[in-house]
């Protein structure tokens, strides 16, 4: 049977100063290799508590992930020759302005849509 980071210990210590209804916990967790540590976690409960402190080290590995350059340069380029360059080659083509405006407005949603997921998985 294989090791998991699992949660062996989870204290309250007192209610929040800044947030009334939340509590701070105190939760030791236990490394894959039986080292252990300490955490604080906040929440309503201890189970919520918990839930927080996962989402935030999820958070942070995506975060490690997603500042690969090479990844953002390539997806970036992608959405330039698709929602851009593409349909601007195409428009001319067809002799209309249609299609360009199209590119640049799906180009813009794209762009948006990148931005919200950004504030979304940096919330804390």
């Amino acid at each position: 049977m294989t090791n998991k980071r699992k949660a062996i210990d989870c204290k309250l210590i007192r209610p929040s100063n800044s947030n009334p209804g939340y509590f701070k916990y105190e939760i030791v967790i236990q490394d894959t290799d039986g080292s252990t540590y300490t955490q604080p976690a906040y929440g309503k409960d201890m189970q919520d508590a918990i839930s927080r402190l996962i989402w935030n080290e999820r958070i942070d590995k995506v975060s490690k992930v997603s500042k690969n350059k090479t990844l953002e340069n390539s997806i970036l380029f992608f959405i330039a020759f698709v929602c851009i360059i593409g349909p601007s080659i195409w428009s001319v083509m067809l002799d209309t302005p249609l299609i360009s405006v199209a590119g640049l407005s799906i180009a813009a949603l794209a762009g948006t849509c990148v931005y919200w997921f950004n504030n979304w998985l940096s919330k804390r």
